[in-house]
Formats: structure tokens, sequence, C-alpha cells
């Protein structure tokens, strides 16, 4: 009996590991000024910055972009100041990568290529959320 309780303890611990690695991340609709908050950490780190592009996961970048990534529920942070694209993200790997994409400077969605754009592997789907925002899905 005690191996049968393992067991099931077992698999609803990889269930919910699952589950959380499905998750997407909160959207800019229902978190706009943090968002804002984010996107002007970015393009402030981007001024600062002698390179064109940069990635931050979750756990590196300043503490206030830190902060506002894991509120999020993003993982990863990629902007390329030259083609103006600004990417975050979760999963990727075991699961596929969703989030959201913008062209802060131009304030515009991303619309097309967006995988290669983010540097994201794999076919995506992308849909225009609002003026400034788009959502994907690659896998």
């Amino acid at each position: 009996m005690s191996f049968i309780r393992g067991l099931s303890l077992a698999s609803t611990l990889l269930l919910a590991v699952w589950g959380l690695g499905c998750q997407s991340p909160t959207p800019p609709s229902k978190a706009s000024t943090q968002y804002n908050r984010l996107v002007q950490r970015t393009l402030a780190e981007a001024e600062a910055r002698p390179d064109t592009s940069f990635f931050w996961l979750s756990n590196t970048g300043d503490t206030q972009a830190r902060s506002l990534m894991l509120e999020l529920g993003i993982d990863y942070l990629r902007y390329d100041r030259a083609a103006d694209v600004l990417c975050l993200w979760t999963g990727e790997g075991l699961w596929p990568a969703r989030g959201f994409a913008t062209a802060p400077r131009a304030g515009t969605a991303l619309t097309d290529s967006v995988g290669p754009r983010c540097e994201i592997e794999g076919s995506c789907r992308v849909e225009t959320v609002s003026d400034t925002w788009s959502r994907f899905r690659c896998e």
C-alpha cells in the first residue's frame, strides 16, 4: 500500500510541475502597468549598453526587472535595440514557448517572423492582441 501512495504522490507532483511549465505569462491587458515598467527598464538598460541586443533570464538583469519578470510569469526577455524587438516568454525546451512581443520604440505589435526575431526555435503562431502587443506560441 505504501508503494501505491508513493507512486500516487509522485504522479501528482509530476502533473503539478508539468502544469506549471505550461502556464502562459500574464497578458499585457491584465497587467499593463507592470508591462510598461518592464519595457521602460528594458529601454533604459539598452541605452546604457554598447551592444545592440541582450537577453535576461528571470534571475538576471537588474533587481526591478527580475521582480517584474517573476510577477508576470516571464522566464526570458530578449531585446534587440537595432531591430526594435522586445520578446517576453516562458517555456521552450520541454514546453512550447508562450509569450508576448512588441516593438517598444515604434509602439507596434509584431505580426510576423516572431520566432527568428526572438531567437526562438520552432514553428510559431502569432496573433495581435492590442495595438502594441502580439501573443505568440512556438513549438
